[in-house]
This record gives structure tokens, C-alpha cells and sequence, in this order.
């Protein structure tokens, strides 16, 4: 197969890459466009392109877990707040972001199983 650029298949790669973060990037303003214009989290899921549907479920996850950082997180609002504005059971809003926190701490967890000086001043 003939690269884009260069003629190496490491070109082909990195295009690929690119263009799948170009189509995430705008599939993702594509639901927040619809949630601002008053739009359901459904209803933005089903905004999608037909081309994009088959990233549909990986796609709402991350855009909800992107409007729970940003307004829950970032903006102070209260998970009911979210729930009703999104029009997604309380109960989901309130799972994604406990799943949020506990990667948060996973993570946490091991960088300071890694950290290098941890143990310097004991």
C-alpha cells in the first residue's frame, strides 16, 4: 500500500492515527453542539454520522465522562444537575463518575509505587 507521504509504512500508520483523532475530536464538538443547543445525551448519541456509529458507544462514554470533568469536577455542579441537563439517570451520572475516581486512584496508586524519592526523608 502506496503512504501518503514518504512511501513508509510507518507514514501510513501515523496518518491513520491522525485522521481517527481528527474524526474523534469532531464527533465529540458534534455532541457538545447538540447538548448546547438543549439537545439529551440520547439525542446526541443519535447525531452521529453513520460512519461514526461504530465508535457510538466509546464515543458517548468519553463525552460523558468529559461533561462530568468539566461540570462536576471543574464546575462545582451537583451530579443531579448533570443528570437532569443530560437527561441520563442520576444513577449513571453517579456510576461513570465513581468509575472516574477509582481509575483516578488506580493511577495515583501507582505512580506513587513508582515515585523514585518516596522513601528519602524516612
Amino acid at each position: 500500500m502506496a503512504s501518503r507521504t514518504d512511501g513508509k509504512d510507518n507514514d501510513i500508520y501515523s496518518a491513520t492515527i491522525m485522521d481517527e483523532q481528527v474524526f474523534y475530536e469532531q464527533s465529540i464538538q458534534r455532541m457538545r453542539s447538540e447538548i448546547n443547543r438543549g439537545k439529551t445525551f440520547e439525542q446526541a448519541c443519535r447525531s452521529l454520522s453513520s460512519d461514526e456509529r461504530y465508535l457510538q458507544k466509546e464515543i458517548g462514554e468519553d463525552f460523558l465522562r468529559i461533561i462530568i470533568a468539566e461540570q462536576h469536577f471543574a464546575g462545582g455542579f451537583g451530579i443531579d444537575d448533570i443528570a437532569l441537563m443530560l437527561d441520563v439517570s442520576y444513577e449513571k451520572v453517579l456510576e461513570v463518575r465513581d468509575l472516574m475516581l477509582s481509575d483516578l486512584s488506580g493511577a495515583l496508586d501507582e505512580q506513587e509505587r513508582r515515585w523514585p524519592g518516596k522513601d528519602l526523608c524516612n
